[in-house]
């Protein structure tokens, strides 16, 4: 039996929905920024609504990770059993991580939520009203049809609810509703709306932060058509055509995103009129949708998908090639590869093989690690949005997290999967997802990465006292999971030794990196006796080329 409540049951927010808020909002906003960002039109130093409102709620995300990095359980860190400590760090956070004016008034409206379900976790009508006040208050010249004039309307909608002794979930499901009805109405509230035909950027974003909401408490995520034009108010949709420059019409585009939803006809029909290649496949309800457009056509496909169900894993990739001087300057954004991993690696023919399938790598010689700057270059060098570090070994993770960091600051994407190893490395990449949502990719390759035992063979450098017992130079050392486990005389010895303590019953798959200094009878007995002692293991070889070390192994 669950000891979790049914949901009709919930009665109070916890440390839990506290934190699964945070994932899922932060999802659902990296989801719409972009079309978020599509909504401004005021003249004021706020252009990038969207993405200014996820960094905000990215940050809110440390209050409860330290890193940031959150997964369906939480990767680093761990949720606060004491509600009010988590709130008020995530009200702390919010505010330190406010990214322009929608930011602020986001961070400012969230704090004072924050504080108020520190204090009486069972009423969020009261948190919505101690927000609204603080968003308020953070304007000096407060302006209905804006992010006000939603979180308004959803704070009195639930106010009324609450008074009238309905349930706790009909309260979240009444405060999103009457913030998204607020938020169709703005046109109607500012001139600046009504004559550039969209709703307000900042009440977009918050009607996507309680639809969150509403999700992790229901188990029910509201179908909003916050972006299609059928469901906006006369006028609005029209936006001019100019705020999106058709261009040449030479380029064209990969969409690619998935929707859940019971039928796709529709949708087929739809984008089959929108552009070329179209390609659909799914199963039960969950849709793989592809096709091809030119630049103007890339948020009606969107939209289509929106219309349809539930959209995510969006990917827009151009098709064009550039030459000559094109790929500079102007051109330069539209050749950005959406996301890339950057590897550590120590040996030429893991850097071959890597190469091959698109990984950037960090060559980096014998006994030295890289520094950040490198790091930084090899990133940039790609042009990337988006880019995780795999940095291959223990002493390589600070300058990784430090290049994140500058990244970070310089609006690139960036995370740190944390590898001890080069085959913690090559399992991390078997499950990246180019696909997928960031951080749930960061979060895959890292419990790959996690799951992965490693072992490596080296020789002594110097005389020293190990947890395996005394060593001299030249003796052949075993390693298991970064510690010296095994000394011995030769190489196979010692190889064979750690194999079989890394060789667990349950062991599925071994991968073992090959170095420079082997010879190829070397590598044959290995595998023999790998293949002979454990005929049920899978066995994977690399001819990784690195310098001092004879075998890297993994173990999965």
């Amino acid at each position: 039996m669950s000891d979790e409540p049914a949901l009709d049951d919930v009665r109070e927010v916890t440390p839990n929905t506290l934190s699964e808020w945070l994932l899922h909002a932060k999802i659902a906003l990296h989801q719409a920024r972009d079309r978020i960002d599509a909504l401004n039109v005021f003249p004021v130093p706020d252009g990038d609504t969207g993405t200014n409102m996820y960094l905000t709620w990215e940050s809110a995300c440390k209050g409860i990770v330290p890193e940031g990095i959150v997964p369906e359980g939480f990767v680093s860190g761990e949720v606060s059993v004491n509600l009010a400590e988590a709130a008020n760090r995530i009200g702390r956070q919010v505010v330190l991580g406010a990214r322009g004016n929608s930011g602020v008034i986001m961070s400012a409206l969230i704090r004072d939520f924050m504080g108020s379900i520190a204090t009486e976790p069972s009423s969020l009508a009261r948190a919505l009203k101690e927000g609204t006040a603080g968003a308020y208050a953070a304007v000096a010249t407060p302006i209905e049809g804006t992010i006000l004039t939603v979180a308004r309307a959803g704070a009195e909608r639930a106010e009324v609810l609450a008074s009238q002794g309905v349930g706790l979930l009909e309260v979240v499901r009444g405060a999103a509703d009457a913030a998204y009805e607020a938020l169709m109405e703005t046109p109607m509230l500012l001139a600046q709306l009504r004559d550039a035909g969209v709703v307000d950027a900042g009440g977009s974003g918050l009607v996507v932060v309680l639809d969150s909401l509403v999700a992790v408490l229901t188990g029910e995520s509201p179908r909003r058509a916050l972006f299609t034009s059928e469901s906006l108010p006369p006028r609005v949709g029209a936006k001019s055509e100019s705020s999106h420059p058709v261009g040449d019409g030479e380029h064209e585009f990969e969409v690619m995103f998935h929707v859940e939803s019971e039928s796709i006809d529709d949708l087929r029909t739809s984008l089959e009129r929108l552009g070329s290649s179209v390609m659909i496949a799914g199963v039960d309800n969950l849709w793989n949708v592809h096709v091809h457009v030119q630049e103007r056509g890339i948020a009606d496909a969107l939209n289509q998908g929106i219309a349809s169900g539930s959209i995510s894993h969006v990917s827009v990739t151009p098709l064009s090639s550039l030459h000559g001087d094109q790929i500079l300057g102007e051109h330069r954004e539209s050749t950005r590869r959406s996301r890339v991993l950057v590897v550590v690696t120590h040996g030429q023919g893991v850097r071959d093989k890597l190469t091959e399938i698109g990984v950037a790598c960090v060559p980096t010689p014998p006994r030295q690690q890289p520094s950040a700057s490198e790091l930084i270059s090899v990133a940039q060098e790609t042009f990337a949005s988006e880019v995780v570090f795999l940095p291959s070994d223990r002493d390589a993770h600070g300058v990784a997290e430090i290049a994140a960091s500058e990244l970070s600051s310089l609006g690139v994407r960036a995370a740190v999967v944390p590898t001890r190893s080069i085959t913690q490395s090559l399992s991390a990449i078997a499950v990246h997802d180019q696909f997928q949502d960031f951080d749930r990719d960061v979060v895959a390759m890292t419990r790959s990465a996690g799951a992965t035992h490693y072992g490596a063979v080296t020789v002594a450098t110097r005389d020293a006292l190990t947890m395996a017992g005394e060593c001299h130079v030249g003796d052949v050392l075993g390693l298991i999971d970064g510690d010296i486990a095994v000394v011995g005389s030769s190489v196979m010895e010692v190889s064979l030794l750690v194999l079989g303590r890394l060789l667990a019953p349950g062991a599925e798959l071994l991968t073992v990196v090959s170095g420079d200094g082997c010879s190829s009878n070397q590598i044959l007995e290995l595998n023999r006796w790998v293949r002979a002692t454990y005929p049920l293991v899978d066995l994977e070889t690399m001819n990784g080329g690195q310098p001092l070390w004879p075998f890297i192994f993994g173990v999965e």
